[in-house]
């Protein structure tokens, strides 16, 4: 769906580490495709409009600060903001954030970092939960590249849904905002309409797929229902 540090026109800041690492793996059991293009800020309907940022500046109460940290009310809730490992330690570090709106009870917010100071310049797959209420940002695995800019949040807030949209489908992914686990719904018959989402109960969520441009298909709506995926 996990560690405490958090995604052009300019080079990105780098910095060496003793460690090679790759990009964080997914804890999802589904694969996706390599998209053909960065999907760091997809043009979709139904994807919501999230608060882009850069160094020196705030938004939802969370500030990029000029020395990369992300800072929440004077306290500091990551200290550096790692995007991307290269196979050498070099680690790219965040250059844009994009940031959620909060969950309904204002504690939530989800954090994307990029590679990139502008859209489509470099991936944005590196994925922060932020919590207020702990003051804790931590990171999450929200399918394979971060997923798009879209989340939902149950009625009590156990869970936040988070979907995918690549090469025609789409998949929902839900994040157990208690554990940090999270878990992939099976992929949809066509891209999911997101305008049309809406919950069924307090776990179980429908939505309508596109067969092609605008177009409605006559498959019934994609529904799932969270406690089943995390029995499985």
């Amino acid at each position: 769906m996990i560690g405490s540090t958090i995604a052009g026109c300019i080079a990105t800041t780098t910095r060496s580490q003793p460690e090679a690492t790759s990009p964080s793996p997914e804890k999802v059991t589904a694969s996706t495709p390599t998209p053909a293009a960065s999907p760091s800020l997809p043009k979709l309907a139904g994807v919501q409009e999230w608060a882009e940022i850069l160094q020196g500046e705030s938004a939802q109460g969370l500030t990029f600060s000029n020395d990369g940290r992300l800072v929440h009310q004077d306290k500091v809730l990551l200290t550096e903001i790692p995007v991307s490992y290269r196979s050498d330690g070099v680690v790219t570090y965040a250059q844009r954030l994009i940031v959620s709106d909060p969950s309904p009870s204002g504690r939530f917010n989800i954090v994307k970092a990029c590679e990139g100071r502008t859209s489509g310049a470099g991936l944005c797959w590196s994925v922060y939960l932020v919590d207020r209420k702990s003051g804790t940002a931590q990171k999450i695995d929200i399918a394979k590249y971060g997923g798009l800019n879209w989340v939902q949040w149950t009625a009590d807030e156990r869970y936040g849904l988070f979907a995918e949209s690549m090469e025609g489908v789409s998949w929902f992914v839900a994040l157990d905002l208690q554990t940090q686990e999270s878990k992939m719904f099976e992929q949809t018959t066509a891209t999911a309409d997101l305008s049309s989402f809406k919950w069924i109960d307090n776990r179980t969520f429908e939505a309508n797929v596109f067969c092609g441009e605008g177009a409605n298909c006559t498959e019934q709506p994609f529904r799932g229902n969270i406690s089943t995926l995390f029995t499985q």
